[in-house]
């Protein structure tokens, strides 16, 4: 999961508001909105925010679904570029290591489905 807060922060300190961002084009509003949802001073915080936006009756009716803040390494250049800094800071980053999706577990898988093919 990542998150933004830094951006946020770095943002607030240059002055640059969600107005002026718009005003200018400076960040498509899509891409900001989903920053904006993956910031937060903790990675609950930031669980609690998607959980409390799926969960909204009209968000539900309407099939809206928001699944994460991901967005691309181009925009993060681009954003980069624009407050003159690097991607860390700008961003945290946490991946929750699934030890199902670690290399030796496909293996071990493939291992199995092709033992069992053979017999």
């Amino acid at each position: 999961m990542i998150n933004y807060n830094k951006l946020m922060q770095k943002l607030k300190e240059k002055g640059i508001t969600t107005y002026i961002i718009r005003q200018k084009g400076l960040i498509p509003q899509g891409i900001l909105t989903k920053m904006k949802m993956c910031s937060g001073n903790s990675w609950e915080e930031i669980e609690n925010n998607i959980k409390e936006y799926n969960e909204k009756e009209d968000n539900v009716k309407k099939g809206r679904v928001f699944a994460g803040g991901d967005v691309s390494t181009k925009t993060i250049e681009d954003i980069c570029q624009l407050l003159q800094c690097q991607p860390q800071d700008l961003i945290e980053w946490e991946v929750k290591l699934n030890p199902e999706l670690s290399y030796e577990s496909i293996c071990e898988r493939d291992k199995a489905d092709t033992e069992s093919q053979d017999n």
